[in-house]
């Protein structure tokens, strides 16, 4: 039923998500997607073998998300689910979305509870141990002094900025200013944000940065990545040849160093990057920041995205009249 030149696209698509550090069970079920986005454009005669993903329009979007909705009952979601990975796919074919702007669906709003914040006493514990040697093996500790303010300047950005994991392993050193202690937060290739750094914050970012050995340190002001990949084996940076550059530090690596710190913390598990995000928007939700001015800091497009945060502030403050 697929073409070969189909078939050539996805498997393309595929060595993309691996490529951006994607787990091999998120790859399955996004080409799954993709791939029954495909039979159901067979299905109702919409396939067309000339340039199918540059003729498709908004009606035909339009009825697939129908069709999942009424004929398989798929729920809210699962359709949202298969949005996103629809409009990822064109950003890798580098084509317009017809979806994107033009058909709005909207995410699952699940309600936040407790669990999805971290405490200040975690908080608190978390920073105490990633910024210590305390529970590491001797291997460990000989490792150590390469990644410690690195680790530190990770959680930091996370927790006291706000910032998201996409966001955090996107940095490239050109949004990094030393001298104005601040970052430009960069989205889809345009500069989203600008976020101001403590100096404290700032000099645990420049000392990791000055950490990096000088022949594959990431040069000022270039595209190369904040954040490198590191080699715990050999105790060394990873360079990438094919890109003649330090190589970026990828989203499962950051999930991975995220959840080691945690247990070694003595944390419950389960605490990720969203956790600390989400506390960052309570915070300043506490603070008395106007939706605007959260926003503003975190990236939000929409009101929207903030009425569930504002929802579990005024049921905690419910619960504590």
């Amino acid at each position: 039923m697929m073409t070969k030149d189909t078939q050539n696209t996805i498997q393309g698509f595929s060595s993309h998500l691996l490529k951006k550090g994607r787990k091999t069970s998120t790859i399955k079920r996004y080409i799954y997607d993709v791939e029954s986005f495909i039979q159901w454009l067979h299905q109702s005669k919409r396939f067309s073998d000339d340039n199918v993903w540059e003729s498709l329009h908004k009606k035909d979007f339009e009825a697939f998300f129908n069709h999942l909705k009424e004929d398989r009952q798929y729920s809210d979601k699962t359709v949202h689910r298969i949005y996103i990975v629809l409009n990822r796919f064109y950003e890798y074919l580098d084509l317009p979305s017809p979806i994107e702007g033009v058909i709005y669906i909207e995410p699952p709003n699940r309600a936040l509870g407790k669990e999805d914040f971290i405490s200040s006493q975690e908080e608190k514990q978390l920073k105490q141990v990633v910024a210590s040697l305390e529970g590491l093996t001797e291997k460990q500790r000989s490792a150590r002094p390469m990644i410690l303010e690195r680790n530190v300047s990770i959680i930091v950005l996370l927790l006291d900025y706000g910032l998201s994991l996409q966001e955090l392993i996107s940095l490239q050193m050109k949004h990094v200013h030393f001298e104005s202690n601040t970052l430009s937060i960069p989205e889809d290739s345009k500069i989203n944000r600008t976020i101001h750094l403590k100096e404290e914050d700032k000099l645990h970012l420049y000392q990791y940065y000055k950490t990096i050995p000088e022949p594959v340190r990431p040069k000022y002001h270039s595209s190369h990545p904040v954040f490198v990949a590191f080699d715990f084996t050999r105790g060394t940076y990873h360079w990438s040849y094919d890109d003649d550059a330090p190589k970026f530090l990828t989203e499962i690596s950051v999930q991975k160093m995220i959840r080691l710190e945690v247990k070694r913390a003595n944390l419950r598990k389960g605490i990720s990057a969203q956790h600390f995000r989400n506390t960052f928007i309570l915070r300043m939700i506490k603070q008395k920041n106007t939706p605007e001015q959260i926003m503003q800091q975190v990236g939000f497009k929409s009101h929207l995205s903030l009425k569930r945060y504002y929802d579990y502030y005024k049921k905690i403050q419910t619960n504590t009249d």
